[in-house]
């Protein structure tokens, strides 16, 4: 049935906000022909705040007090609003499989930014490429990936994090005991970690640069605490009062190391890496003990604060370093009471 001469009216109303200004189009239908008039008023603009994004951050172990220092940083990051209340921290419990997966997870949840601490550089490859392909940013803390694109790495410098803390153990050697050349062992972390690799460099560019420091002798100690005390009673039988003193990739190493020389009636120098509670307290009863300390709190702000830049479009740092800190008896309680409370 078609329309006459009647007339069939129908009026649509739509607002259009242009600079501030509402812009109203009515339509009117007569017999099939549309008319429309325009009119202006005004429209209020609010400004639109951003929501923060959600964030996945996957670590190797909790069983690393460093991680855990990692976790409180990431949590206080979502008890200020910093990143989105849904966003989720992800302990592989130093599994290469269950990071994998637990990164698989975070894409298919479509996070906004993905930052990721790698058990190994080459074991995170896939999962990184997935990312990719999802168009999900991903910023590196303390442990690089070996391929895939990320948008910062964030972390200590870990060569110069093994020169150093390799060169206070050769002043505590020099301060015990003066030789012309010292004897040092290495306990290594888990192979083929970017930071081990890079520890272990700067162990070597120490050794290169000090005649009087000679290695004894490296091994691993896979990062824990139960595989350095074997490995160090392997070492005290094997080499007994030649060890002048112990380099350690990280302080949980330390501690095993610790008790092995306990153990053993000895007592020789002992360095690490990473500032653990647990190990500087040990400081209080040995003058030559020490640790380069790590501060992961900074680390994962300062990844956050990168990814949310990339995310708003700006240009980022492709490395962004965190300066470590020397921990010894001298300052030992200042840095518990300042980190630890």
């Amino acid at each position: 049935m078609g329309v006459t001469a009647a007339t069939v009216a129908a009026t649509a109303v739509t607002e259009v906000a242009t600079a501030g200004t509402a812009v109203t189009a009515t339509t009117v239908w007569t017999a099939g022909t549309a008319t429309t008039a325009w009119t202006a008023g005004t429209a209020s603009r609010r400004p639109q705040r951003a929501a923060p994004p959600s964030v996945a951050l996957s670590v190797p172990s909790l069983e690393f007090t460093f991680f855990a220092r990692m976790q409180n940083a990431f949590d206080a990051a979502k008890s200020d609003g910093t990143i989105a209340s849904d966003s989720t921290f992800y302990d592989a419990g130093n599994s290469q499989s269950t990071q994998v997966s637990d990164v698989e997870t975070a894409i298919s949840n479509e996070v906004d930014l993905l930052l990721i601490s790698a058990i190994t550089a080459e074991g995170v490859i896939n999962a990184i490429s997935q990312a990719n392909e999802a168009d999900i940013p991903v910023v590196a803390i303390d442990r690089n990936v070996a391929q895939g694109e990320t948008v910062s790495y964030v972390a200590s410098d870990n060569v110069q994090l093994g020169r150093r803390s390799t060169e206070l153990c050769l002043g505590f050697m020099e301060e015990m005991e003066q030789k012309d050349t010292y004897n040092i062992v290495q306990l290594e972390g888990t192979p083929g970690a970017s930071v081990t690799n890079d520890r272990g460099e700067g162990f070597s560019n120490a050794v290169s640069n000090n005649d009087s420091l000679s290695r004894l002798a490296s091994q691993t100690g896979e990062f824990s605490t139960q595989n350095a005390l074997s490995v160090m009673e392997d070492f005290i039988t094997q080499y007994g009062d030649e060890i002048d003193g112990v380099f350690c990739q990280n302080d949980l190493m330390a501690l095993g190391v610790h008790q092995a020389l306990q153990n053993a009636d000895m007592s020789v120098p002992v360095t690490g890496i990473d500032g653990t509670e647990a190990w500087v307290q040990r400081f209080s009863d040995n003058e030559f003990y020490g640790t380069i300390a790590q501060l992961p709190e900074e680390m994962v702000n300062t990844a956050i604060e990168t990814g949310k830049a990339h995310l708003a479009g700006e240009d980022v740092e492709d490395t962004i370093v965190i300066e470590g800190l020397e921990v010894t008896q001298d300052n030992a309680s200042d840095y518990l009471s300042q980190y630890f409370g």
